[in-house]
């Protein structure tokens, strides 16, 4: 395995190479597809192929090789090229055509699981692979016609773009990620100071987050964080700094992490988006189930932001 910085999240493909100029050469891709040691993920509704984990054991991905990687590509709809590492390539492989018995043979004792559920459990590296693959199968399932003239379109560039198959239109379709900032704001105080966690409705039972939102024309990542602030629980904040940034495709985000610190702090919460909102001091963290609080997963930007500030110093 590659060293990962420090810094580095989950679902990060730190080390791969994605080869931009290669992947645009149709010959070379078709070698590295049929390349004995090149692997496949395949991937099913949005499911990857995990063997789960047990008491001993984290849950691991399946990727095919040789024959049984060349035996499953007569059964997908779009098969993309991912990138290259330690000189061997990756691509993945759209099932979601096949009815799910009819994938019982290459399946073996793993199963197609949402990768939410157990990616922060799994090596870096190989939950991060999936989580590519099923964003990249994601656009290309929703960009089979053109949204300009409704014609179909053809994948390109090893599956990194699609273009228009009308010649009198040719528009050319490139994956997308939607930049989304999620922002942890806290105050001074007793008990250590405080941060701000709220919930919604449709969220499991007891989880809370930092507030979050998705950036809009012509607005900076700063003016993003104030506007969701304000619009979900009526606050002010300043002193935003911008933290770190994970890929999040589920299906297709780029989380931002920000802090920011409150400048008012009486709460006015937007009920149509929120179920609750409320400071917790650092003090409270020692007991959230008391609370009736469960924080995100490890494997999410928001737990990264708690975690940092409870380690800092009062």
């Amino acid at each position: 395995m590659s060293d990962r910085p420090s810094d580095s999240l989950s679902y990060d493909t730190f080390g791969l190479d994605r080869a931009d100029r290669q992947r645009k050469d149709p010959q070379w891709v078709a070698a590295r597809l049929h390349a004995r040691d090149s692997f496949l993920i395949p991937v099913w509704r949005d499911h990857n192929l995990i063997l789960p984990g047990d008491d001993d054991h984290a849950p691991s991905a399946v990727t095919l090789t040789g024959d049984h990687a060349r035996g499953t590509l007569h059964m997908a709809r779009d098969v993309t090229f991912l990138g290259q590492r330690e000189g061997r390539s990756w691509f993945t492989a759209d099932l979601s055509d096949q009815e799910l018995f009819d994938l019982t043979p290459i399946m073996g004792r793993a199963e197609f699981l949402d990768l939410r559920g157990c990616g922060a459990f799994m090596d870096p590296f190989e939950a991060a692979m999936l989580a590519y693959a099923r964003g990249m199968l994601f656009w290309h399932r929703r960009q089979r016609f053109c949204g300009a003239c409704g014609s179909p379109t053809e994948a390109h560039h090893g599956g990194h773009k699609r273009t228009c198959g009308n010649a009198d239109c040719g528009l050319e379709h490139f994956p997308r990620t939607d930049p989304a900032v999620l922002v942890l704001i806290t105050r001074p105080g007793p008990e250590g100071g405080a941060c701000l966690l709220a919930r919604q409705p449709a969220w499991p039972d007891k989880f809370h987050s930092c507030l979050a939102g998705f950036l809009e024309i012509g607005e900076s990542l700063e003016a993003c964080a104030r506007r969701e602030v304000m619009e979900e629980v009526g606050i002010e904040i300043e002193d935003i700094v911008q933290v770190q940034s994970q890929p999040w495709p589920f299906p297709a985000s780029l989380m931002v992490g920000m802090t920011a610190r409150a400048r008012t702090v009486r709460l006015r919460v937007d009920t149509d988006e929120l179920e609750t909102a409320r400071w917790v001091t650092r003090r409270q963290f020692d007991d959230l189930g008391s609370l009736g609080i469960v924080l995100p997963r490890r494997d999410t930007m928001a737990r990264f932001l708690i975690e940092g500030w409870l380690r800092k110093e009062t």
